[in-house]
């Protein structure tokens, strides 16, 4: 039994790091000079640190690139955008159209049909979207990029929040149902209520989602806050300074800088993601 318990800290070690390593990697490389970012072979545990990737400019070959603190109009757009849509979505679609699939329709292949909506490529839709959002006068808006980015957050949250809606007992909905509730007052008074760790497990897995998509924001959006509406994931692009050539300790430094608003997110709602992730699950 000992023997199996240092094997598997030894295994779940070397997965550790294998994810953790990028993390680092990344970290460093925005504290590198650029002597050391191209110092070959690669430096490790850098000697010599700097901040000036976060707020200089690359410059390659004549081109410049932005700088890490400049990508607060981006975050702003991004902020608003995967708000509204992942509140919407989740509250407004998914919450409602999971409880009414477990409860009254109770269709299993409707279900799964939900679950293969989320399994479908971006790019399948990318050519009806931008000709809806065109159509609509909504090309590099906020509204745009949500109504898009609601059409993958909703199936997803809907998929997610069924095993929680099916894992309430029926018999609590009953008890409501002889005190007079009505089938809305149920719905919002109760099984809400006890879906609550899914209903936070969604809403974070869907904010991530909308935050670091670039599909649509890249043929839906041309200029960013107070302009236009393009997100982080396209601000990230401007340090690629021409071909095959990029800006690394900025692009390292902004990717630290952007990822914050996600990383703070995940650690305050650890508990709550881990608890919606096990305790919900699809039955048939």
């Amino acid at each position: 039994m000992k023997a199996m318990t240092v094997v598997v800290i030894i295994l779940l070690t070397i997965v550790s790091l294998v994810y953790i390593f990028p993390i680092y990697w990344t970290l460093v490389t925005a504290v590198k000079t650029s002597l050391q970012i191209f110092t070959y072979p690669p430096i490790f545990f850098p000697t010599r640190f700097t901040l000036s990737n976060f707020y200089t400019a690359g410059n390659i070959f004549g081109a410049v690139s932005q700088t890490a603190v400049g990508s607060v109009p981006w975050m702003i757009d991004s902020t608003i955008v995967a708000i509204i849509a992942t509140l919407a979505s989740t509250f407004l679609i998914a919450a409602p159209a999971a409880y009414s699939l477990v409860r009254y329709i109770k269709s299993v292949w409707l279900g799964r049909l939900i679950l293969f909506m989320t399994m479908i490529p971006e790019a399948v839709f990318m050519v009806p979207f931008f000709l809806i959002v065109v159509k609509i006068n909504l090309l590099n808006t906020w509204w745009g990029l949500i109504l898009v980015y609601i059409s993958f957050t909703a199936p997803f949250a809907t998929w997610l929040l069924m095993g929680f809606f099916n894992d309430i007992p029926k018999s609590v909905e009953e008890a409501a149902e002889i005190d007079g509730l009505s089938p809305y007052q149920i719905f919002y008074r109760i099984s809400l209520r006890l879906v609550i760790p899914g209903i936070i497990a969604a809403l974070i897995l869907n904010f991530i989602s909308c935050w670091n998509e670039l599909l649509y924001a890249l043929i839906l959006t041309y200029s960013p806050f107070p302009a236009g509406a393009q997100t982080v994931p396209l601000f990230l692009t401007s340090f690629i300074i021409v071909e095959k050539s990029f800006a690394w300790g900025g692009l390292a430094a902004a990717g630290i800088f952007t990822m914050l608003p996600t990383i703070i997110l995940g650690i305050y709602a650890q508990k709550y993601l881990a608890r919606g992730l096990t305790m919900g699950a699809v039955k048939g």
